[in-house]
């Protein structure tokens, strides 16, 4: 583990005090309900229990970060708006409106019992450098050393055009709870569990408990889970999950009008809701912040790796432009990118070429094409032809020596061609690109390449451990001369 790693350790340690760290991400599904006229109204009951959960967390010695949506919805029911707009500008401008009044609201609530909050906006940029990721973390952790909790909301007030994107609240829990190294992460939704399929539409959906791999679900409907008021459906607390895990942070999906449920499912009941087992990734446990930190890299593309570059990614070695089969999605360099095999997402890495550069050299790919950046041999190829001619001549009874010796004349013109063919080659060629992603920027996300890692690991440490065998006996069984 690296210096880093370990003081990153020791910090949340100390931060934490014994305790657990818990992100607890609210919806607007969770704030808002529906009043007596039809409109909407804030949902007091289910706030003001959530807010004696988290007293009896803090009370139990845990430490509590809650992420919560619903600013748009505050602003509309602040001035009045009958439904959510459609517009970017007049989203911002009800996230300005609301945000303050939503604030005002946890004030009220947490004061009562005596605790203190204080407000952070950010955007997925603020992840994006890795110097402003670890303010932010800096920030996070001063604030529950003081016993005060951090209430996260997106900036969507000044965000140039995110607030109209699909679930960012819930990608955005799990990235704080990757950088603040979380016990758990839950996620507030507005059914009790995950189910086989959307309960709503169909009344043999079965609840599921736990979910040791996310990657291997399959469930119909996830996007049409979604409320009028809010912008996450089922399919954006997936991909939540799926980050949380292999930041080795647990994830449980609960219903928000009941928070107890949250406290059953820390003690290990399971009827509290879905539980998504932490998996940390060995990328994570080993190169510590800079992979936490591309965890929470919003994702730009995606590229289709071959088996060779999967393994690559199980083996911690540079994935080369070889193994891309194909790019989907715009992105520059220093971007990240999630890495697909077989149909899933086995990781997410840092890229070091553009997306359009990386087609270019997928185009220039042909079948039995020599590889890029080797040495032509067909200079020598033509020789060797020559010389085995001459030899041959010569066992035939010609003149020429055994060695088979050329006139200066056809020399120079081997090497004419030579000189052409190789010219020819490297005019045409584009700029060879390499390494793709280095070993350093590549996280794994899947538990099953993550179990097959572990698998090669072990089977490595028993190769390196086993005793060297002796010599074999001469089988003869005579002695051998010294």
């Amino acid at each position: 583990m690296s210096s880093s790693s370990t003081a990153t350790c020791s910090v949340r340690s100390e931060v934490a005090r014994g305790g657990q760290i818990h992100v607890i991400k609210v919806g607007t599904s969770t704030i808002l309900t529906n009043d007596e006229l039809g409109g909407q109204k804030a949902n007091l009951s289910n706030l003001a229990r959530l807010v004696e959960l988290i007293a009896s967390l803090r009370k139990a010695g845990d430490h509590v970060i809650l992420v919560s949506s619903g600013a748009v919805g505050m602003g509309c029911l602040k001035l009045g708006l009958t439904e959510r707009p459609q517009g970017l500008g007049a989203k911002q401008a009800m996230a300005a409106a609301g945000q303050s009044r939503l604030m005002r609201l946890y004030e009220d609530l947490c004061h009562v019992i005596n605790i203190e909050v204080a407000q952070l906006l950010i955007t997925r940029e603020d992840f994006s450098d890795k110097k402003r990721f670890l303010t932010v973390r800096h920030t996070i952790y001063e604030l529950i050393r003081l016993g005060v909790v951090p209430i996260i909301n997106e900036n969507d007030s000044l965000a140039a055009d995110h607030v109209a994107k699909f679930g960012d609240n819930d990608t955005l829990a799990a990235m704080t709870a990757a950088l603040v190294e979380a016990n758990w992460l839950f996620l507030a939704t507005d059914v009790d569990f995950l189910y086989t399929a959307n309960p709503k539409d169909n009344p043999d959906a079965k609840p599921i408990y736990v979910v040791e791999d996310v990657a291997k679900l399959r469930i119909a409907g996830l996007e049409s889970s979604t409320s009028q008021w809010g912008t996450g459906g089922m399919a954006t607390k997936l991909i939540a999950a799926s980050i949380a895990v292999a930041a080795g942070v647990h994830c449980g999906l609960a219903n928000g009008s009941e928070p107890e449920r949250i406290g059953q499912m820390i003690r290990g009941i399971k009827e509290g809701g879905t539980h998504f087992v932490a998996h940390q990734s060995p990328d994570v446990t080993l190169e510590g912040d800079h992979s936490r930190w591309i965890l929470a890299l919003p994702l730009a593309g995606t590229l289709t790796i071959d088996a060779k570059g999967y393994r690559a990614v199980l083996k911690g070695y540079n994935i080369f432009s070889q193994s891309i089969m194909q790019v989907a999605g715009e992105f520059e360099e220093d971007e990240a990118v999630a890495l697909t095999y077989g149909g899933k997402q086995v990781g997410r890495a840092l890229v070091r070429a553009s997306s359009t550069l990386i087609k270019d050299v997928m185009k220039e790919r042909r079948p039995c094409k020599a590889v890029l950046g080797l040495r032509d041999f067909t200079a020598e190829l033509a020789a060797a032809g020559v010389f085995l001619k001459d030899y041959q001549s010569w066992r035939k009874g010609g003149s020429k020596g055994a060695k088979g010796e050329m006139n200066s004349q056809k020399i120079m013109q081997l090497e004419k061609k030579a000189t052409v063919v190789s010219s020819d080659q490297n005019g045409s060629a584009p700029s060879t690109i390499k390494v793709i992603a280095w070993a350093n920027d590549i996280v794994m996300t899947a538990l099953s390449a993550m179990m097959e890692a572990s698998k090669m690991s072990t089977m490595k440490r028993a190769r390196s451990a086993s005793p060297v065998l002796p010599p074999a006996a001469n089988p003869s069984g005579k002695a051998r001369k010294e």
